[in-house]
């Protein structure tokens, strides 16, 4: 008897719990009037888009400007004239 009811107590609590974990839409204060940017540019504009790396969005947006940032610029070679 013990068994079932510790059986039954895990399966309802496991689907309340998803449940509760589905219905959070993942905004946060101030967000709501904001959007996801999709651009570097975007991330940049602060005040109408969201950057805050809480977002998977914004943060693989943020990854992917910081890597394009670093990307070292082309070098002339040191014998290079222009004719």
């Amino acid at each position: 008897m013990k068994v079932k009811f510790a059986t039954l107590s895990l399966a309802a609590l496991l689907t309340f719990g998803t449940a509760a974990a589905q219905a959070h839409e993942g905004k946060h204060d101030g967000d709501d009037e904001k959007s996801i940017p999709t651009t570097c540019a975007q991330l940049a504009n602060k005040q109408k888009y969201i950057t805050d790396s809480a977002y998977p969005e914004v943060k693989a947006l943020k990854s992917k400007c910081d890597a394009e940032g670093k990307k070292p610029t082309q070098q002339h070679p040191s014998d290079h004239t222009h004719n």
